[in-house]
């Protein structure tokens, strides 16, 4: 039982060495990654909404905020974490 335990370790270094040297082999004659050709850029028209209004200061897309109205502060301490 003692001889087959020291084969089997042997065994196990030696295929475990000649795997990695096989892989090593294999990854470094694997062809290489093909470069990317390089493409004429293409200009996209600018998207407008779909009622045709262009509205420039509103903070998302196709929302009207021209009757929107300002929130106040209510007076409430801002937050303050005391993390450093």
């Amino acid at each position: 039982m003692k001889l087959f335990r020291k084969a089997l370790r042997y065994w196990i270094a030696i295929t475990s060495v000649l795997s990695f040297m096989g892989g090593w082999v294999i990854l470094a004659h694997s062809p290489k990654p093909v470069q990317p050709v390089t493409v004429q850029s293409i200009t996209l028209p600018a998207i407008q909404p779909f009622d045709g209004n262009v509205n420039t200061n509103s903070p998302g897309f196709f929302s009207d905020n021209s009757q929107a109205n300002p929130q106040l502060r209510s007076g409430l301490p801002s937050l303050r974490t005391r993390g450093s």
